[in-house]
């Protein structure tokens, strides 16, 4: 590292962090029992794949510590090393061996491969960290493991798994059991799996969170999903890595750079995505998460360092920047920060601090970046008039000096659990200079604020219950987690609110321009129409309704104009403009604004 003064921005990036990591591991390992098991505080169970996650981040502390402290981090990291080992277990008479719990207890919340590929990725880089240091014959059972999965499981869990996420999570502890033992056989099925994942990307870049062809159950699971396309490219480069490929190399750069580039899409001057793209929304408890956020820092690092794009340098950092802010004071993460209306995400903390090992591995492409965007990574800079179309995700990003926008056309169909709630009209409007939202998602008299809205027909009962009838009975679930954590209140709660959101929400006659799933796009010069109509939750559309909406960047901010040109037989119509609104004009049924 040189010693001049264009360094001290690095230096003091990397203190922050290392701090921000020593806080998290801190806080996780301090649920470490006596017998050497991590044990989440929640789910009371040891959740092995996030467990692994704190060996990496003893680890990378222990890089960077003094003999006196590095000591305890290594004994640390081989005793949960050992614990992943001890997790190894055969499927009864069957080949494979898997890491318990796995699929095998549901308060793992988790599954084999997940588990597994975490797994088998940590133990393969405990090995390769630690060589050197240990003795062989402590190494060998945690080498032993992670190939005797890969070669029983993980080649054929990351060529029949359902989820692209969960196959190329699978694709990380099998390309690091490649690189303990170069086995042509799990590089043919890495390579294999690297081809199917960018056969089921989208051209735009954006992935399907359960692709329809891959056996989703609902058409909604095959949306978009905003905290979950980071994991698919963080993995995918780390694993092609490990394979010894480059993946900036011709036959992978349009599969990366695509996601990557739909990544930055997402996000905001904040570092924030767009939480209303995301195809499982039951998820969260706000509009917005950040726990997808170590995953957004590594693959925006890593291809900081593979591209050499400021894009991705500025965004891992404002990625950081805001995971960072959302962390609690003993180091524990959250997912959003609490104020009215906002709930408890699904997700437990454990999970959450186990990923925070994609953050220590991002260290070293972090430090790389150079001075300039670690000084703008909380300035935002002027820009011309912009438009991205990300055509099969039928999302635009607007953007001029004052805005960044974001618009969405069509998605698939949606209930309470999959699908995102909203489109065919604007998702987040955000100030550049400040970070301000524009758009409070909220409503004003039982209207959605920015939306055309009202009632038609009467309440149906078939409609709620055939979008939500099955989300009831999954509730049972989610109030069984509750009452294991000592929620008790929430479990009792749980089935009723499912039912109120998922079931009458659905049969309720209002209808909405938000709730159209299948409006025509037209792009015009910095800006985009979109006819649709009215709908009701479930997207079916009001007969005979017809909106008219345009939304465009001048470089004073976000034009508006709002045209209800058939309302059809709905009733109590009204379309509440946001708070900081400005330059508004009203005729009939026809209104303009700006955002800026």
């Amino acid at each position: 590292m040189n010693s001049d003064s264009s360094s001290e921005p690095v230096h003091s990036m990397r203190a922050e962090l290392m701090d921000s990591l020593r806080r998290v591991h801190d806080w996780m390992v301090s649920s470490l029992g006596a017998d050497g098991r991590l044990v989440c505080r929640d789910h009371r169970v040891e959740h092995t794949g996030k467990n692994a996650g704190a060996i990496v981040m003893a680890l990378r502390l222990a890089r960077h510590a003094d003999r006196e402290e590095r000591e305890p981090l290594v004994r640390l990291a081989l005793q949960q090393g050992q614990r992943l080992v001890d997790n190894l277990v055969r499927e009864g008479t069957s080949p494979c061996f898997t890491f318990r719990p796995g699929r095998h207890d549901p308060f793992n919340c988790s599954n084999s491969v997940i588990d597994g590929g975490a797994a088998a990725d940590v133990l393969g880089a405990l090995v390769r960290e630690l060589e050197g240091e240990c003795r062989a014959e402590e190494l060998d059972p945690f080498r032993e493991a992670c190939l005797t999965h890969a070669r029983t499981y993980l080649r054929y869990a990351v060529l029949d798994k359902g989820i692209p996420a969960q196959r190329a999570w699978g694709l990380t502890g099998l390309a690091s059991a490649w690189r303990l033992e170069a086995d042509p056989v799990l590089e043919n099925a890495a390579l294999e799996a690297v081809e199917l994942l960018a056969g089921i990307q989208h051209a735009d870049g954006s992935y399907p969170y359960h692709p329809l062809e891959w056996g989703a159950s609902h058409p909604g699971a095959s949306d978009i999903s905003a905290y979950y396309q980071s994991r698919v490219t963080a993995f995918l480069i780390r694993a092609l890595e490990d394979l010894g490929r480059d993946p900036g190399a011709p036959e992978y750069r349009q599969q990366v750079r695509g996601s990557l580039d739909f990544l930055c899409a997402l996000q905001g001057v904040d570092g924030i995505k767009v939480g209303l793209v995301e195809a499982k929304p039951w998820y969260w408890g706000a509009n917005y998460e950040v726990v997808s956020h170590p995953f957004d820092i590594y693959a925006l690092a890593a291809g900081w360092r593979l591209f050499a794009d400021e894009r991705y340098a500025e965004g891992a950092l404002r990625a950081l920047r805001s995971w960072e802010a959302h962390l609690d004071r003993d180091g524990c993460p959250r997912s959003h920060l609490p104020l009215p209306g906002r709930g408890r995400s699904y997700q437990c903390a454990h999970f959450w601090a186990g990923h925070a090992m994609w953050i220590a591995r991002a260290l070293d492409d972090l430090q790389s970046i150079p001075a300039p965007a670690l000084e703008r990574r909380a300035v935002s800079v002027g820009i011309d008039l912009s438009l991205e179309y990300f055509e099969q995700a039928s999302l635009i990003r607007l953007e001029d000096e004052q805005v960044v926008a974001w618009v969405r056309g069509s998605r698939p169909g949606v209930n309470v659990s999959h699908g995102s709630p909203h489109g065919a009209g604007l998702l987040r409007v955000q100030r550049k200079s400040d970070g301000r939202e524009l758009l409070a998602r909220c409503r004003l008299g039982g209207h959605q604020v920015a939306e055309w809205s009202g009632k038609s027909g009467g309440i149906s009962w078939q409609r709620g219950w055939r979008a939500g009838g099955r989300e009831v009975r999954f509730s049972t679930w989610l109030s069984r987690v509750h009452w294991r954590a000592g929620r008790f209140t929430e479990a009792l709660s749980a089935p009723l609110k499912t039912f109120k959101r998922g079931v009458l929400a659905f049969a309720h006659p209002r209808v909405s321009s938000g709730f159209c799933l299948a409006p025509e796009i037209q792009l015009i010069e910095a800006g985009v129409i979109m006819n649709g109509s009215l709908a009701w939750r479930d997207g079916a559309s009001v007969p005979g309704s017809q909106v008219e909406r345009l939304f465009r960047v001048d470089g004073g901010g976000l034009l508006v104009t709002e045209r209800l040109i058939e309302p059809a037989d709905v009733r109590g119509l009204d379309y509440p403009v946001p708070e900081r609104a400005s330059e508004i004009e009203r005729n009939g049924l026809e209104i303009r604004y700006r955002l800026a």
